[in-house]
């Protein structure tokens, strides 16, 4: 069997990884283990050009949380698939093989009604664990470098499909715990309009074996699991996560994506450490009225919600679901599948090149605006 070379394992974002700003965009597990030294000291082998006997290994095209995502091509079909790759030595532990009981867990969903990529194969080649997916279009996160920021339009069409996935993963028993633009990613061909969420690599179960939501500790926590920026108040102050943290994280990226920033960006750190400190502190200091001062009270409402449910309790889905459908009918929108990424010419070659790490996502979404075009 034929091999190409691979680079060591690293920590960035699915699909695609951060232009620039990998400091803002990385994530630390709940005990932010140090790098192990055996580990760190090891080089990955070679990658198997074929996977599973059928799945043809093709260039890198972005990373995870804990691995690296390849293109890859089904020699029966000829689908382009995504094929996520963890060395059995990487410094983060195993973690991808867990990752795909999280995947097993949310059941097969309808080929009408898709909202995670379906899982084709899973397994092991060598000293890599492997599991081989549908490759879907660019990330919200690329959508919104591309654009520099979203219409009202926008945000509340994929707000209500980002509920409506993080009220299914509640549902299975599951905390997602790392929301971040880079984890919703659009889908291609007659689905180029539908959000899809993706990376489970820092989910957790909060149901234990008898069905009993599990108990917060009395232990406060160190370091913050998940995507800095978004991250809840409570898990800043060291609170377990529950239901609640997933959704007001998503109230923060929903106004992130309307503002174009978020008061606590770019803040400046002698360490990871204290810049942490230094987001959650400004992130208390803001009232949800000043975060969201000059845009419509649905998002304010749908922070304060957030922030007003108690551990274990469950979300009211529909009432947040409500809130932006009505301001989206108020409005006179359509569902049109119509975004600002789809028309918004691409930047010109010279400035391509420094947006290497964006390149694959650049390509779909011209790929995007092509079935689109197609359909009309």
């Amino acid at each position: 069997m034929t091999a190409m070379s691979a680079s060591v394992v690293k920590s960035s974002s699915y699909y695609t990884t951060a232009t620039g700003e990998e400091e803002e965009y990385e994530e630390e597990t709940e005990d932010d283990p140090e790098e192990s030294s055996e580990a760190s000291s090891l080089h990955p082998p070679p990658l198997p050009r074929v996977v599973a006997g059928r799945f043809r290994l093709q260039g890198e095209i972005g990373s995870g949380s804990y691995s690296e995502v390849y293109m890859g091509k089904e020699d029966d079909s000829g689908d382009n698939v995504a094929i996520k790759v963890e060395w059995h030595h990487s410094e983060k532990g195993a973690k991808l093989l867990e990752e795909a009981k999280f995947y097993k867990s949310l059941g097969l969903h309808s080929r009408e009604d898709p909202q995670w990529p379906l899982i084709r194969w899973v397994g092991t080649e060598g000293q890599y664990d492997m599991m081989v997916m549908d490759l879907l279009g660019p990330s919200l996160d690329a959508c919104f470098k591309h654009c520099g920021s979203f219409s009202l339009k926008t945000v509340l069409t994929v707000a209500i499909q980002i509920i409506d996935r993080l009220e299914y993963v509640h549902n299975c028993g599951i905390l997602y715990r790392d929301i971040k633009p880079h984890n919703f990613l659009m889908g291609l061909g007659a689905h180029n309009s539908r959000v899809y969420i993706v990376d489970f690599g820092l989910a957790k179960r909060y149901i234990d074996k008898h069905g009993r939501h599990i108990a917060c500790s009395s232990k406060k926590r160190s370091g913050v699991t998940g995507t800095v920026r978004y991250s809840s108040i409570n898990v800043h102050e060291g609170i377990d996560a529950s239901r609640r943290d997933d959704l007001e994280a998503a109230g923060y990226m929903f106004v992130h994506f309307l503002r174009g920033d978020l008061p606590w960006l770019g803040l400046k750190a002698h360490s990871k450490k204290s810049k942490h400190k230094a987001i959650g502190r400004v992130k208390m200091q803001t009232s949800d009225e000043e975060l969201c001062k000059g845009f419509p009270d649905e998002f304010r409402e749908f922070i304060a919600y957030s922030k007003s449910l108690g551990y274990a309790d469950q979300p009211d889905y529909e009432y947040l679901r409500g809130l932006f459908r009505k301001l989206f009918e108020r409005q006179g929108f359509r569902l049109d599948g119509q975004f600002e990424w789809t028309d918004k010419p691409l930047p010109p070659p010279d400035k391509r090149k420094k947006m290497k790490s964006c390149s694959r996502d650049l390509r779909l979404l011209r790929e995007a605006r092509a079935c689109q075009e197609a359909q009309q």
